[in-house]
C-alpha cells in the first residue's frame, strides 16, 4: 500500500463485517488508527484483531449509529485513545425491504428517525 492515511485517525461506522470491515481493513493497510464503530462487538474485535496482525492500529467501540447519545461518546471515547478524528467514513446502515410508498416514519429497524 501507498500509506496515503498515515497520519490519520479514522471512525469507519459499520466498521465490523461485509464492505464496512473491508474498509476497516483497507484504511489501515493505508497507514490510519482505525477506530470501528459498530453494534457488534464480536464481529469488531475480529476485524480489529486481523489489522492488528497485519501491524495495524485498530480500536472498537461498541455503538449503535441510531442513538445520537452513544455516537456522541463513541467518538469522545475515540479521540481520547487515538487522537484528533480527521477522516469519517460512515458505512453504517440497515435494510428494509418493502415498496417505498410502505414505509413508515417508525419502521421499528431505526430507519428514518
Amino acid at each position: 500500500m501507498t500509506n496515503r492515511l498515515a497520519g490519520k485517525v479514522a471512525i469507519i461506522s459499520g466498521g465490523a463485517t461485509g464492505m464496512g470491515g473491508a474498509s476497516s481493513r483497507l484504511f489501515a493497510a493505508e497507514g490510519a488508527k482505525v477506530a470501528i464503530i459498530d453494534r457488534n462487538a464480536d464481529a469488531a474485535e475480529e476485524t480489529a484483531a486481523e489489522i492488528r496482525k497485519a501491524g495495524g492500529v485498530c480500536e472498537v467501540f461498541v455503538a449503535d449509529v441510531s442513538d445520537e447519545a452513544q455516537v456522541e461518546s463513541a467518538v469522545r471515547k475515540v479521540e481520547s485513545s487515538l487522537g484528533t478524528v480527521t477522516v469519517l467514513f460512515n458505512h453504517a446502515g440497515t435494510i428494509v425491504i418493502k415498496p417505498f410508498l410502505e414505509t413508515r416514519s417508525r419502521n421499528g429497524t431505526g430507519c428514518m428517525r
